[in-house]
């Protein structure tokens, strides 16, 4: 297609396309096919002379995607062959979605236009001509833009892992000489902040403490940007600078294909005028002239989100801020919702910024027209911000609490930090981008092997990233580091899919990596648990993530804290508490009954009725019913302690007290099957009825007399039936056999209706 005018129709059909074939798949799917394969041979062949045929065309497809990268195709010749393969099918549909991806991202510029404030002005823009193309920080291939840093004057070094000098050469509006400020105090700790006592002792002009108009910023559409890429610009720049009362300042940084990271842009603007400095160029130190405004407490320098700003302006440029007021503090103390730039542009300017321009690669020369613009914008309205919030800081100040002295005061601490090159200790795993910081952050359960190899390939990627002068995800991201860890490849077979997509730079080294692997996992076999150097509770019950020295981090592997048992659980309470065991001699049904009840959090139990009906209110006294004769051949009776029986407890208030009922000793008393009682529920007109019927029934004598019981069958002495012989015919044999369910169809009433049970608690004791 020509243009994107062309894309919605397209897409349109499309979609359509896919979204029949998907119905289509999902019906095919849902039917029996290996069953209609057996009711039909044509229909057999049919099916597999199509499936050869997807087979075929999906095997061109992949060959078709794979052309010209380095993701082989993988060979499906039959259906075994997908699941074999289905890894590299996932390979290959990733990388066309990322080449997808960065098509669009090309196409539109990475991202919509940054529009104006106003919408018109928006309209007016997309009518320039698109901007140029350009990777994202998403890219963590080989950069396709040339490293500017190879051409610097300093080279980067990042095996030097001894203190920061800082770059100054001269120090311009000293309180201190520049030779006193960099003598070093300690050489474990380093150089101080060259403006340190400047900064401290720095006062900030009059209109800052007091309330006034806000000054209104250029229009946008009628001015632009000095784009400064030459010494002469800057030195024109810092001549307009000098007559400036206040400038907004902020960077654009890539730590992308850089181990430590540039800083690729600065923008400065003024009331009247805005710039934006390239410091890509070899002369970037050059740059240190800007002190002379930078450092005059007279001009104040308004920056947002300054933390890291002020580190990486010693770190690539020299230059030091003596005179800042920090617009992120202001939000802060306001008790701003949100303080970031993009809603303080909305709230006071309302400009939509669109901050997806944070991820793009600031290193691409020249800026396309987009990212020029929201670089611009950074610093274009921040001056009008700064009046709105030094208003209302002053607004909402009193006597006893200043405001205004509060976000200067967080603005000087943000100052007087300093550049410390990240010191990576590969044995306790403590400093910048350490091991013990990925896991503390990264939960994991990992053996002694695991954590060895964990920590040894957290060391290699380290290592080859300072080598290459990249970023540490240029050599696999954080997440393949945990994949590789749990897995513990063995064969490059088996590292690459664990690594899969693999990047050059780690492609080239695998053989290295897996010798890596192997020797950490036999060195670990021994070594000590992640969890084993986690946490150490301390005798106070707080835990501490290390063992803390001086530095606050452990001095060797010794220090390194270890994992203890609590001795109290913080839920169950002393419930849990181990207990001797029991010997055996010891162990009886009591006994376990004892030993299962302590070990489970349960309330204490009634023993019997009495202290139920007790628990649950009811104080009349159980009826004790009489006991029935017993011969010589009963069993002996249970003992109460062994009778089970059900208290239920209903989910109303009302509960029923047990009637006595009064019969004569001759009659005998209805059993209860199991020794069951249950309490507290109230009889339905059905049950009382069957309780008059049943009274009524006792009290009427019984005629039969008791049969004694039957002599149990003894099995053993019975003949055996196997060779019997058959009986002869007898008046026995001419009776009707035996029907099991004379008794059942013997009877006037049906089954009767189950008993209803009522809401409440049940519970069963013995």
């Amino acid at each position: 297609m020509d243009s994107g005018a062309g894309f919605p129709p397209f897409q349109q059909r499309l979609t359509s396309s896919l979204v029949q074939m998907t119905r289509t798949v999902g019906q095919l799917s849902a039917e029996d096919l290996n069953f209609h394969r057996t009711s039909s041979a044509e229909l057999s062949e049919s099916l597999d002379e199509q499936s050869s045929r997807i087979l075929s065309l999906t095997s061109t497809l992949l060959k078709a995607a794979t052309t010209g990268t380095d993701v082989p195709a993988p060979s499906l010749e039959d259906e075994d062959s997908i699941e074999d393969n289905w890894r590299g099918v996932v390979d290959v549909i990733d990388a066309l979605l990322e080449r997808a991806d960065a098509c669009l991202d090309e196409f539109t510029g990475v991202i919509k236009r940054l529009s104006p404030s106003q919408q018109e002005q928006s309209a007016a823009k997309a009518t320039k001509k698109a901007p140029a193309k350009f990777p994202t920080v998403y890219d963590y291939g080989p950069s396709k833009i040339p490293k500017p840093q190879l051409q610097f004057e300093r080279l980067a070094d990042n095996t030097d892992v001894s203190p920061f000098k800082p770059l100054l050469r001269t120090k311009p509006h000293a309180v201190v000489p520049l030779e006193e400020s960099l003598k070093s105090t300690d050489p474990a700790i380093g150089f101080r902040n060259p403006y340190e006592a400047e900064i401290r002792s720095a006062k900030y002009p009059e209109p800052t403490y007091s309330e006034s108009t806000p000054v209104n910023y250029q229009p946008w559409e009628s001015t632009t940007a000095t784009f400064v890429d030459t010494m002469d610009g800057v030195k024109e720049m810092l001549e307009e600078l000098k007559h400036a009362n206040e400038i907004a300042i902020d960077l654009e940084h890539h730590d992308v294909h850089s181990y430590h990271g540039l800083v690729s842009l600065m923008q400065i603007s003024t009331r009247d005028k805005d710039w934006v400095v390239d410091t890509l160029k070899p002369w970037r130190e050059e740059l240190q002239v800007l002190n002379e405004v930078f450092a005059d407490p007279k001009i104040l320098k308004v920056f947002h989100g300054s933390s890291m700003d002020i580190i990486w302006l010693q770190r690539d440029l020299g230059l030091y801020v003596v005179g800042m007021f920090d617009t992120y503090h202001a939000a802060c103390a306001l008790n701003y919702p949100k303080r970031s730039l993009k809603f303080l542009l909305q709230k006071f300017v309302n400009f939509e910024a669109d901050k997806r321009y944070q991820m793009a690669d600031w290193r691409i020369r020249p800026l396309p027209d987009g990212m020029f613009d929201y670089a611009r914008s950074d610093t274009h309205y921040l001056l009008h911000i700064f009046d709105h919030l030094r208003n209302e800081l002053v607004q909402h100040s009193t006597p006893d609490d200043s405001l205004i002295d509060y976000v200067l005061e967080q603005s000087k601490n943000e100052a007087l930090q300093r550049y410390e090159r990240p010191v990576y200790d590969a044995a306790t795993g403590q400093g910048p981008g350490g091991w013990y910081d990925n896991l503390c952050r990264n939960p994991a359960v990992l053996s002694k092997e695991q954590f060895a190899v964990f920590k040894a390939v957290h060391q290699w990627r380290d290592e080859v990233a300072r080598e290459e002068d990249e970023g540490v995800q240029c050599v696999f991201p954080k997440h393949i580091l945990f994949k590789v860890a749990h897995a513990m490849p063995v064969d490059l077979g088996t590292l690459f899919r664990t690594l899969s997509p693999v990047t050059p730079i780690t492609k080239d080294r695998a053989s290295d990596l897996l010798e890596v692997i192997k020797k950490a996992k036999i060195e670990g076999a021994d070594g000590p648990e992640w969890r084993d150097v986690y946490v150490k509770p301390t005798k106070t019950g707080r835990a501490v993530a290390a063992a803390e020295t001086e530095q606050g981090f452990p001095a060797s592997q010794d220090d390194l804290p270890t994992a203890e048992r609590c001795d109290l659980s913080q839920f169950w309470g002393a419930v849990l508490d181990s207990q001797e065991p029991l010997a055996p001699p010891e162990y009886s049904v009591v006994a376990s009954a004892e030993a299962l009840r302590l070990s489970l959090p349960l309330p204490p139990m009634p023993r019997t009725v009495s202290e139920a009906r007790a628990k649950l209110g009811d104080s009349s006294p159980a009826n004790p019913a009489p006991k029935p004769a017993t011969t010589p051949a009963q069993a002996p009776e249970e003992k109460e302690e062994q009778k089970i029986f059900t208290v239920k407890e209903l989910g109303g208030p009302r509960k029923r007290k047990v009637t006595p009922v009064e019969t004569s000793e001759a009659a005998p008393q209805p059993e209860v099957e199991d020794d069951i009682i249950d309490i507290g529920e109230k009889p339905s007109k059905k049950q009382r009825r069957k309780e008059k019927k049943d009274k009524s029934a006792l009290q009427t004598p019984q005629t039969e007399e008791a049969q004694p019981e039957p002599e149990p069958f003894n099995y053993d002495a019975a003949a055996s039936v196997l060779h019997a012989k058959p009986a002869k015919s007898s008046a026995v044999s001419r009776k009707k056999p035996f029907n099991p369910y004379a008794k059942a169809l013997n009877t006037s009433t049906g089954a009767r209706a189950p008993k209803r049970e009522t809401a409440g608690k049940s519970f069963t004791f013995r």
